[in-house]
């Protein structure tokens, strides 16, 4: 958090977005001196002009809805522990029975590719693996998410900033959405989609979905999002993140090449279910894959095993212990809630994606004001330029009107600052594109 004006610095920004401080972490040296060259600083070096940002409080609408979605998703949360019941109990169902037979590992590659074929004692080893690491991404999500999502549900939650089972909830209705309608849809055409999972015994169908949660996120999201960023960040000239960011995930910023990345990983999900599924599940395998990428960079490995998990378990309560009419009504209502909040959330989804292609924020709760601050009352100060960092004193607040642009604010205290600050992740490089102006070097956003 920015000391001077309170704005969220980026984790990966160096400057505040929004008045052009440097970041606290790096505002003094153990030297005393400011920032981390030791260099003497240019005496041609500009003093800084500040402008200050008042900020209004997030729209009510949109805080209740916040809060009454958090609430709502209890309900899933719940569903989500029978779920993990399910998993443990289903130890005693596939135990007995997975030490007779053998199972292929494949590796996803548009087709999938058989790379290892184990059985006995080694697949029993592998299923135990399998259910030891869901329990314990289910742990990771709830102390994750506790503080956060306890925030969220009392309206106290931070704007564009949700916990992992928040984001976890809304993709999973979003998606239960989509695949809704485009099932609805292949019906309406006589067309009716068959899931092979129907023929198979019990003890099958637990091993293969507990399999698909964990081994396909790590052959998809680790092996085909998380590692190629190494050569992403090399070609960006990005240092390189600690290297299990690349494994594990979590907390890595979505920008071009993350989305390039994101796209293919999920295309080929996709495809790689073509040859059990059938043509019609390459598009909601897709969808889903997107999403199961968006929780890896976000929010890490463990956040996209468990919204895999949450799909493929989704009905595995009903068809393991033949629940009776009544309950597999109260199911089928709580389904059918969660579809009609995912139409909610994929208009969200839907805006949330225009903003990065456009580079705007929409329904912003707040806009820059002018307010009376003496120079005296403020901290020095700290300029970036050639590589050189100086602190200097602030001058005089100069005239801004109220009605003036958050785009011309920050156009404005750039050029008195005399370097550039990106007002979406506080980055200060940036190159001269001919047909798009200032191209940030940081998340690639364009300011003409």
């Amino acid at each position: 958090m920015c000391m001077r004006c309170g704005a969220i610095i980026p984790g990966m920004g160096t400057y505040c977005p929004s008045c052009g401080a440097l970041k606290p972490s790096l505002s003094s040296q153990p030297d005393g001196r400011f920032g981390p060259s030791t260099a003497p600083p240019p005496s041609h070096l500009l003093r800084m002009q500040y402008y200050q940002r008042v900020r209004r409080s997030t729209l009510p609408w949109r805080r209740f809805g916040r809060a009454a979605s958090a609430a709502f998703m209890l309900t899933f949360a719940a569903y989500l522990a029978v779920c993990l019941g399910v998993l443990i109990i289903g130890v005693d169902i596939v135990a007995p029975e997975i030490g007779n037979h053998s199972y292929s590992l494949h590796i996803a590659l548009v087709a999938l590719i058989p790379i290892v074929t184990i059985s006995g004692a080694a697949l029993e080893a592998w299923y135990i693996f399998l259910v030891c690491a869901i329990l314990a991404s289910a742990g990771w999500l709830v102390l994750k998410s506790a503080r956060k999502f306890l925030n969220e549900i009392t309206m106290r939650g931070t704007p564009r900033d949700h916990s992992p089972f928040f984001d976890m909830c809304a993709l999973m209705f979003a998606v239960l959405f989509i695949n809704t309608v485009i099932v609805l849809l292949l019906m309406a055409m006589g067309d009716e989609p068959v899931a092979p999972t129907e023929s198979m015994a019990d003890w099958e169908l637990l091993f293969l979905l507990a399999n698909a949660s964990v081994w396909e996120e790590l052959i998809v999201r680790v092996l085909l999002l998380g590692l190629p960023l190494i050569v992403v960040d090399q070609a960006r000239g990005m240092e390189a993140r600690k290297p299990h960011k690349y494994v594990f995930g979590g907390g890595i910023k979505i920008m071009w090449g993350e989305t390039a990345l994101v796209i293919i990983s999920s295309l080929v999900f996709g495809f790689a279910h073509f040859e059990a599924w059938g043509l019609w599940k390459i598009f909601p395998a897709s969808i889903a894959g997107v999403a199961f990428g968006y929780m890896f960079l976000k929010h890490g490995l463990p956040a996209a095993v468990m919204l895999h998990f949450s799909f493929d378990y989704l009905s595995t309560p009903l068809v393991v212990f033949d629940a009776s009419f009544a309950v597999q009504m109260i199911v089928a209502i709580g389904i059918l809630l969660w579809v009609g909040l995912g139409f909610f959330f994929t208009i969200y989804f839907s805006i949330r994606i225009a903003e990065f292609l456009s580079g705007r924020l929409f329904f912003e709760g707040e806009k820059p004001t002018q307010v009376a601050v003496t120079a005296a009352a403020m901290p020095p100060a700290v300029v970036s330029l050639g590589g050189y960092t100086r602190s200097d004193s602030l001058g005089q607040i100069p005239e801004h009107s109220p009605q003036q642009s958050h785009e011309e604010e920050r156009t404005r205290r750039t050029s008195a600052a005399g370097f550039f600050v990106c007002s979406f992740c506080g980055s200060t490089s940036a190159r001269l594109d001919g047909e798009r102006g200032l191209v940030c070097l940081g998340c690639g956003r364009s300011y003409k």
